[in-house]
Parts: C-alpha cells; sequence; structure tokens
C-alpha cells in the first residue's frame, strides 16, 4: 500500500512539473516573440533550455538531498529520450521534420561534443567540482557562440509604448513566476517520492531517474513539438530538442558543483552511456543525410529507445 501511495504521489508530481514547464515556456515565449530571433534560435535557446527547467530543479533538488545518482540518471535518460522517443514520434506523426538551414553540420558536430563530454569525464567513474566547471565552461561557450552566430545583432527588441503589449507582457510575467514556483514545488515532491519508492522495491536510483523521471521531465518538450507541429512551425522542434539536449550538461554541471559524486551502479550506467552515444550517432547521421529527419528513420529512432527499455527493465528490474 505503501508503494502504490509513494507511486502516485510521484506520477502526480510528475505531472505538476510538465504542467508548471509548460507554463513557464509557455509565457517566456511571448517575450521572445518581442525578439527579431528567427525560429530555430527560438527553439534552441528559448523552448530548449527553458523546456529543461524540471530537470534543473530535479537536479537540484537531488544534489541537495545527497541523492546527485537521481539526477544523473534523469539527465542520461533525458537525452536519449529527447534524441530517439520525442523525435522518432513526432517524425513519425508529421512525416518528417527538418533543421534549420542555418545550423550547419559543423554545429552539429561540435552539439554532440557538448552533450557527450559528461560521459568522458566520467570514466574515472567520478564528477568532482573542476569536472563539473569544464562541463560548464563547455556548454557556456556553446551557447554563446551559437547565439553570436545565429542571432540578427542589428535590431533584436521591438519597443512599443502600446498599453496593450506592456499588459500582456505583465500577464506573462505573473504567470511565468506562478509556474516558476510550481516547478520548485513539484520537482521537491517527485525526488522525495523518486528515492522513497527505489528503496521500498530495491531499485537503484540511477534507474527511476533513467526510466520515469526521463520521461516526466520530457513531457514539456513532448508538449511544444505537437504544438509546434499544429502551429506550422515545424523549425522549433529540432531546435528545441538539441536545446535541452545540450542543456542537460549545464544541469550536470550544476548537481557537481553542488554534490560531487561517485557511479555506484556501473553496469546501469554503462548499458545508458552506449546506448545515449549510439542514439547521438544514428541521430547525427539522419540529420547529416538530408539536414532533415523522415518517417521511416522516425521510427527506427523510435525502435532504438524500446529497444533500450526492454534491455533495462528486463535486465536490471525483474
Amino acid at each position: 500500500m505503501e508503494v502504490l501511495g509513494q507511486s502516485l504521489i510521484l506520477l502526480t508530481s510528475l505531472a505538476a512539473l510538465a504542467k508548471s514547464a509548460q507554463v513557464v515556456v509557455k509565457n517566456l515565449l511571448h517575450f521572445a516573440k518581442a525578439l527579431s530571433w528567427n525560429t530555430f534560435i527560438t527553439g534552441f535557446l528559448i523552448l530548449g533550455v527553458m523546456s529543461s527547467t524540471p530537470e534543473f530543479f530535479v537536479g537540484v533538488n537531488s544534489a541537495i538531498d545527497g541523492t546527485p545518482q537521481l539526477s544523473l540518471g534523469n539527465l542520461i535518460g533525458a537525452s536519449l529520450v529527447l534524441l530517439t522517443l520525442i523525435t522518432g514520434i513526432t517524425a513519425a506523426y508529421t512525416g518528417g521534420i527538418s533543421l534549420s538551414r542555418t545550423f550547419p553540420w559543423s554545429e552539429v558536430v561540435i552539439m554532440d561534443a557538448v552533450i557527450l563530454s559528461p560521459l568522458l569525464l566520467l570514466l574515472d567513474r567520478s564528477l568532482t567540482r573542476v569536472d563539473a566547471l569544464i562541463l560548464l565552461s563547455a556548454w557556456g561557450i556553446y551557447a554563446w557562440r551559437l547565439y553570436k552566430n545565429q542571432v540578427n545583432l542589428a535590431e533584436n527588441v521591438v519597443h512599443s509604448a502600446n498599453s496593450s503589449f506592456n499588459h500582456k507582457m505583465t500577464r506573462a510575467l505573473t504567470f511565468f513566476v506562478l509556474g516558476f514556483f510550481g516547478l520548485v514545488i513539484a520537482s521537491r515532491f517527485a525526488v522525495n517520492s523518486a528515492v522513497a519508492l527505489a528503496g521500498m522495491i530495491n531499485v537503484p536510483v540511477l534507474i527511476i531517474g533513467i526510466l520515469i523521471f526521463a520521461i516526466g521531465t520530457n513531457l514539456p518538450e513532448l508538449i511544444l513539438s505537437f504544438t509546434a507541429v499544429h502551429e506550422h512551425q515545424k523549425n522549433l522542434i529540432l531546435g528545441d530538442v538539441l536545446g535541452s539536449a545540450t542543456t542537460n550538461t549545464l544541469v550536470l554541471s550544476i548537481v557537481g558543483l553542488i554534490h560531487p559524486f561517485e557511479i555506484n551502479d556501473l553496469e546501469v550506467f554503462t548499458t545508458s552511456t552506449l546506448f545515449l552515444i549510439a542514439a547521438v550517432a544514428f541521430f547525427s547521421f539522419l540529420v547529416k543525410s538530408r539536414n532533415r529527419i523522415s518517417r521511416e528513420e522516425g521510427m527506427a529512432l523510435l525502435g532504438l529507445y524500446i529497444l533500450f527499455v526492454t534491455i533495462e527493465v528486463t535486465t536490471k528490474i525483474f
């Protein structure tokens, strides 16, 4: 009965986390529309970064609670979910999604390096504060470089003295703050219930992070993907996915700064790491081929995620 109760708390918290993130991103996008940024940059720097707020709050709370393994699992799983499950479902549903032509192949290579850089620093089975600073610097340099290369610096801000415009901005700011507090509260409940549940059913918190939190914290990205499709803004989708995947490196650096940690479950970490490398390589190959991902290729990405979950569930839980 106690397991059922904690499970309900966890699922409710993840749902609240996703809804709060949706509110945050939606209202932040109102501000982005007041800037003359291209669609991909809006997807990458605004949606991609801000839709990672659930991972950020889960990471901070898990680090404060002394369970950074939960955040590590969440972040590895989240990148897998983004590059395979969400991209695969969206491509299969829409018939294909494209990458902005203003985003060259060289940027994809650098993006891959940023996403995989934590794995390199974790080869010694630990993440120190020095490692965390390296990750933070790598993400910061990459984001600034992308911003400088992509954003039109001529006249970004659209000034308006219109009272209706100012009212909308005030309303957006209010809901942004409310969503922010929702994230703080929901992430706290989610972390506590996940740790309790892992102890009750004797499952490593790394697994909870990889299989449950990864999907729960990426519900905003899934919702945003389908919203972008219906609003004929397909270029937002891959920008959001790539922005979120690279932001996971930023989140892990913050977790490491708060609470340096060691890898306790090497087998689980190794399996998920190999699948993440495969997902990044496969995703990049598909983008390189035609600057787009077709319906068939989306199904292949979806199959890769299903294979990953099947292996993790059958070998680590049962």
